[in-house]
């Protein structure tokens, strides 16, 4: 096998809770992550010795070593020792600098396909620590389905498959700076830890679609949802069209709502795409379907 296509698949945050600022600089996550059926294709080939290139059929996509693939594909080379290289080539559906983990799960499906085409054998526990020095959310993909996050990211359990939510995802033009957004975060006096995660893995454990729901919570949300008019308005948007819950994926910009049939998600999705560009009818994804291994 020379070459191999994986899907690789988006990310909501169902909790994300920040913790102050760590001595190395980084914060403290805890987090309720789940993959989504928001896809793009990743198709790497094999190629010569220290070679890795980047195409995409998106513009806006780095493609040298700032792409996050491109890291990840040097990374698995130096950690195997492997002398071989690889082409990467991607459909990209997933919106940039949404928060919704497209970078980082396109690097996590490199790995494990260049871990599929060198025939190394790697556990997935040794493809995380590899992919974990890619990004914070990136280990994550490696396992799919619904995973609890701790640490910087890296720390991640499986969970049971969450009850199946409906979603409509919304991504304005807006563009968020997540160095910013900690950084706001770590302005405010009193943050402190709400339990929300805790909450959440009862609910998904107990498949009660309902707690589920009640337990959703993102940081980011005090500080850069009233920070940007448009995701304010999808926001408001989100719930008129009857979302049970609104949040913020990960640190922005994209917000998603939660809706309670397939029928009410596509009706919302068709009311918000007169408004904005991105919109995503869409659904959470259980374990077998969602990952690549």
């Amino acid at each position: 096998m020379n070459s191999i296509t994986l899907v690789s698949h988006a990310k909501v945050n169902l909790t994300l809770e920040v913790g102050h600022k760590r001595e190395d600089g980084y914060h403290d996550l805890d987090s309720v992550a789940q993959i989504i059926d928001i896809n793009d294709e990743l198709t790497v080939a094999k190629a010569g010795d220290g070679i890795i290139e980047i195409s995409s059929d998106a513009e806006g996509v780095p493609l040298g070593s700032s792409n996050l693939a491109h890291k990840a594909c040097r990374l698995f080379f130096e950690a195997t020792g492997i002398r071989a290289g690889a082409k990467c080539s991607l459909v990209k559906r997933i919106p940039v600098q949404a928060g919704l983990g497209g970078g980082s799960g396109n690097a996590a499906a490199a790995i494990v396909a260049l871990n599929e085409l060198y025939e190394c054998g790697l556990p997935a526990e040794q493809l995380v620590e590899i992919v974990s020095r890619v990004g914070s959310d990136a280990p994550l993909f490696v396992y799919g389905g619904t995973v609890r996050m701790r640490m910087r990211g890296e720390r991640v359990e499986r969970l049971p498959d969450a009850p199946e939510l409906r979603l409509v995802v919304v991504k304005p033009d807006a563009g968020v700076s997540t160095a910013r957004a900690y950084a706001q975060l770590d302005e405010l006096p009193d943050r402190r830890a709400r339990g929300a995660s805790d909450a959440a893995e009862r609910a998904v454990r107990a498949r009660d679609r309902d707690a589920l729901i009640a337990s959703m919570y993102n940081d980011f949300d005090l500080v850069v949802s009233q920070a940007f008019d448009e995701i304010t308005r999808a926001r408001r948007l989100l719930s008129e069209s009857g979302a049970e819950a609104v949040l913020l994926a990960g640190s922005g910009s994209a917000v998603f709502g939660v809706f309670p049939t397939n029928e009410a998600a596509q009706a919302a999705a068709d009311r918000l795409r007169s408004e904005f560009g991105d919109v995503f009818a869409t659904r959470t994804l259980p374990r077998p379907i969602a990952p690549n291994l």
